[in-house]
């Protein structure tokens, strides 16, 4: 998937008081895509009363909602805090994915138009705290993909940038990160690739970056100056699977910077 076209678009009238809110919809009804307002993004009754069949096409649908809360919570895992942000749900369909068991808000992308207010409330963090702090904005989605539809996480990159402290971290299975490589990033955000052997992409993780382009996008990002991290994650047990992850360790060995993985 190199960005994410959607076939409807369903939107709160809210999102037409944010600048991004109007430049997304004036982009979609130009390209003829169907618009249908609705009263929330949390509940939207002809959603709801789809059949479990339907699950597939519902990723092609897109939701546009202004984010209520914007609470920070405790985390101790990969961030001091996950950060509610810009997008929930995703367009990919990764068959273990935990956004799935909330299927009638998570089947599709969401986007929340405000991000001005998530911002404002992360630097006000990030300058209040007494040490470095990571925040964690990738937790409900994928930003990447996500940033092909909004520019969000290239917004996001560069407005966090000259914060007095703190770092940003989030995951990705995608490889468009080009228009990420000459921002003003300051080396405040991480962005962490999430790989698997191929094989377990092709029949696991649908509609992601296969793994030349994950690996691709890690090298570029090394180049550019991001702090680039690593997860294998989940380990699936297919036949040979000791076989399988041994070339994948073996590939990351052989194409990534030693100076990446020494780090």
């Amino acid at each position: 998937m190199r960005s994410f076209t959607p076939d409807r678009v369903f939107y709160e009238l809210a999102v037409v008081n944010y600048p991004l809110g109007r430049q997304l919809l004036d982009r979609y009804r130009a390209m003829g895509v169907s618009l249908t307002p609705i009263e929330s993004h949390n509940k939207i009754p002809e959603l709801r009363a789809r059949p479990d069949a339907d699950f597939g096409a519902m990723k092609r649908h897109l939701v546009l909602g202004v984010r209520k809360s914007l609470a920070h919570q405790p985390n101790h895992k990969t961030s001091d805090y996950l950060v509610p942000w810009t997008s929930s749900g995703c367009a990919a369909m990764c068959l273990y994915c935990y956004l799935v068991c909330t299927y009638f808000t998570s089947a599709y992308l969401r986007v929340f138009v405000n991000r001005e207010a998530m911002m404002e409330k992360l630097l006000r963090a990030a300058k209040k705290a007494d040490h470095e702090q990571v925040f964690e904005i990738g937790s409900n989605s994928d930003l990447v993909l996500e940033n092909s539809v909004t520019g969000n996480l290239a917004w996001t990159i560069e407005q966090f940038a000259p914060a007095p402290r703190g770092r940003l971290t989030l995951p990705t299975k995608f490889d468009m990160v080009d228009g990420l490589l000459h921002l003003r990033h300051g080396g405040r955000t991480t962005v962490r690739m999430s790989l698997n052997p191929e094989e377990v992409i092709r029949r696991v993780e649908f509609g992601t970056a296969r793994l030349d382009g994950r690996l691709a996008a890690m090298r570029k990002l090394y180049e550019a100056g991001y702090p680039v991290g690593i997860l294998v994650a989940p380990l699936i047990l297919l036949d040979g699977w000791k076989e399988k992850y041994d070339r994948l360790f073996q590939r990351m060995a052989d194409e990534l910077p030693n100076q990446m993985l020494d780090d």
